[in-house]
């Protein structure tokens, strides 16, 4: 082996064990800047990207939607998330499509989603997302990939609360045999309360069986005319505080948003929904 494949080689591991690091307390972070500037909070929110974080969340959409949505966290571009999705409504309910990539060329994680939601009346919803998820690890070590499921429902409770609840992953699938190397469970429950036609706050609570604490979060928007919104949220795990901005112009919705992790700094992120 010439050192120039050995020190690649190298690299490549210690590039994954960086990532799978970094992975371990926070995988499968909600989607979207809005959730991303109120703590990542997104359980109890009707919302575009709902489709990647609680499905029954896009029940009441009714128009054809697509978004972009990207997070460099701390600044590493190999630790850059992509995520693209797509909402269309019909007769029998609101489907979508989904698409997460995490990583680059030498270690990257890939979820596909085939989503389906539906209102059953004016109070209950309720969304279930297929998933098919790949794990890539770069020169020629190759890839695994398996399929697995989440749901979510929602419920308005009163005309001001929302409660939702969420589970990705219950059967916990495998992706490799070796050291029994299956994919996490993720549970969370929460609930929206919303103050005024300007004014809401949500907080939820997140169980993941590879990380033993159980994290709540919390976070406020405040809009201004429907067409500016002011964002900060704040998290028990080791995202302690968040904060973002938003504005809506037309079939276009713009946020951005920080989180700053107690150790290792901020991470910004961006995302942008079309409305048609």
């Amino acid at each position: 082996m010439s050192k120039n494949t050995t020190r690649t080689t190298c690299c490549t591991l210690v590039l994954a064990l960086l990532f799978l690091n970094c992975r371990a307390g926070d995988k499968l972070l909600p989607s979207g800047s809005r959730q991303a500037g109120m703590g990542r909070v997104s359980v109890a929110i009707t919302d575009f990207w709902n489709s990647q974080n609680n499905q029954a969340g896009i029940a009441l959409i009714n128009k054809i939607s697509a978004g972009v949505y990207y997070e460099n966290r701390f600044g590493l571009n190999q630790l850059s998330s992509k995520c693209i999705a797509v909402v269309v409504p019909t007769n029998a309910g609101v489907l979508g499509a989904t698409f997460n990539y995490f990583g680059y060329s030498l270690y990257n994680e890939m979820k596909i989603g085939l989503v389906y939601a539906r209102s059953f009346g004016p109070y209950f919803r309720m969304g279930l997302q297929l998933d098919y998820l790949q794990t890539s690890l770069g020169n020629d070590y190759g890839s695994k990939g398996n399929i697995t499921f989440e749901l979510g429902v929602q419920s308005d409770v009163s005309k001001n609360l929302t409660l939702g609840a969420w589970v990705f992953n219950p059967i916990q699938v495998k992706l490799a045999d070796y050291a029994d190397e299956s994919v996490p469970a993720v549970f969370r429950f929460g609930l929206a309360w919303h103050f005024s036609d300007h004014f809401f706050a949500t907080v939820e609570a997140e169980k993941n069986t590879a990380f033993r604490p159980v994290i709540i979060r919390g976070g406020m928007e405040y809009g201004i005319k429907e067409r500016f919104f002011l964002r900060s949220g704040f998290s028990t795990g080791q995202e302690i505080f968040s904060m973002g901005f938003g504005f809506q112009i037309k079939i276009l919705r713009f946020d951005i948003s920080a989180i700053m992790h107690q150790s290792l700094g901020f991470s910004p992120q961006a995302s942008l929904i079309f409305q048609f």
